[in-house]
């Protein structure tokens, strides 16, 4: 059986008259877990797109920018349904097992999250959490957890920027618990917070970070290091480090590389591999948003004090505490 949507990129494009619609693609393996595609239509179309072809999935636009809808409708299960009140932040959710069209007669810029029901069922079953039936949304709904995420992603799938797979693995997570919590027709248990990691697995995951931290860190691997799911390790790192994995080991990989910027002899670009990240270019964006200058240039204006301690004060050393 096939695991992954079909409609994203491109396809998704041209069924509303767009020639190119880059795309993000998450995946496990050979797994596609989610789609991810920038459409911008710089004119609409009358027309109403064709119906598309039926899959276990959903699609949810995000409209970036406030659009003209006083003509938008769509249909589902070939009912229609007049929707003008779409603004920037609003969100649809369409079930395409029941093949929907819509009228875009006017211009409009919309992130897609095509998400499969496998993914969705996946992430209920492992935080033990009812199985996805019906998502109830009514169409322009406004949800700025969604915009958000959005403008999030925006910025790497428009210039196809590499994004390191721990990222990618909490933004999934993130993007289905917010769907499954808030449009889930289901009535949820919600459980009490459990507190954070225990003693062991805190002190599991810091040695585990320390002894990989410049490897492809994933997700699952450390929640099953602590021998607990993915969503609820990233619940109780967040309550027990105060920050997200992601912002937390980006953190750590910037003071691994200031200590090498002015330990060692090694070029920037070694030191991007070595301490973690996938490129110079990707380092080097890290780097100066954490620290506020590129790093070469904070290496030279470091490096001319010598190796007084008083430039090293405010370089945290890379060893997990």
């Amino acid at each position: 059986m096939r695991y992954g949507p079909r409609l994203f990129g491109n396809q998704l494009g041209q069924a509303f008259g767009v020639a190119e619609a880059p795309t993000l693609v998450l995946k496990s393996g050979t797994a596609t877990l989610a789609a991810i595609t920038y459409v911008k239509s710089p004119t609409g179309q009358p027309d109403p797109t064709k119906p598309q072809a039926s899959e276990k999935g959903f699609t949810i636009p995000v409209h970036l920018v406030q659009p003209d809808s006083l003509n938008w409708g769509s249909w589902v299960d070939g009912r229609y349904t007049h929707t003008p009140g779409w603004r920037r932040g609003s969100i649809g959710i369409f079930d395409l097992e029941s093949r929907p069209q819509v009228l875009r007669d006017t211009p409009f810029e919309v992130i897609h999250f095509n998400i499969p029901r496998a993914t969705l069922n996946a992430f209920t079953e492992e935080a033990d959490l009812p199985t996805v039936g019906l998502l109830r949304c009514p169409e322009s709904h406004l949800d700025l957890v969604f915009y958000h995420l959005a403008e999030m992603i925006r910025p790497h799938v428009c210039q196809k920027l590499e994004l390191p797979g721990l990222f990618l693995d909490e933004y999934l997570q993130m993007l289905c618990g917010h769907v499954v919590l808030k449009y889930s027709a289901l009535p949820l248990s919600r459980q009490p917070s459990r507190g954070g990691l225990a003693p062991w697995q805190k002190r599991r995951t810091l040695e585990f970070l320390e002894q990989n931290l410049s490897g492809d860190l994933r997700l699952t691997r450390l929640a099953a290091e602590c021998g607990i799911s993915a969503s609820y390790f990233c619940r109780c790192f967040r309550i027990t480090f105060g920050t997200s994995l992601h912002k937390f080991v980006m953190n750590k990989r910037v003071e691994r590389a200031q200590h090498l910027l002015l330990r060692s002899g090694l070029s920037v670009a070694e030191i991007a591999i070595e301490a973690g990240f996938s490129d110079q270019a990707a380092f080097s964006r890290t780097f100066a948003a954490n620290r506020g200058t590129p790093p070469a240039r904070w290496r030279k204006e470091y490096s001319v004090r010598g190796p007084g301690l008083e430039c090293l004060g405010r370089i945290t050393s890379p060893t997990f505490q």
